[in-house]
């Protein structure tokens, strides 16, 4: 509490019926518990501010592990869909494989018919 108002509130008191030890004494106690009501009140901020900054911590730890299930469940989905694509090309190939050898054997057929139709 600042001089100018520790002798407002003594003037206070005195206009209120104190005498001057009495407005000086309560003053005096104003100024201690309001003193001690601003220490108290920073150490509530910083207890508040602790607990407010680990429950935060918890919180983030908390979305970091379940973004690093799901991370690694799509990462797995994905595994499993290239193997599976990986396969379907296979048979694909040998699918087309089977039809370039059926279309050589036709067209080799075709040329010896044509050959022997025309000696």
């Amino acid at each position: 509490m600042s001089i100018t108002e520790e002798l407002n509130n003594i003037k206070t008191l005195e206009n209120a019926g104190f005498d001057h030890k009495q407005a000086e004494a309560l003053t005096g106690i104003i100024e201690k518990a309001q003193v001690s009501g601003r220490e108290d009140l920073k150490d509530f901020i910083r207890s508040e501010n602790s607990s407010l900054r680990n429950e935060i911590r918890n919180e983030i730890n908390n979305l970091r592990n379940e973004l690093k299930q799901d991370i690694n469940s799509v990462r797995n989905e994905f595994k499993q869909d290239i193997k599976d694509l990986e396969v379907r090309m296979a048979y694909a190939q040998r699918d087309l494989l089977i039809k370039i050898f059926g279309i050589i054997v036709g067209t080799v057929g075709v040329a010896v018919t044509i050959l022997k139709l025309f000696p």
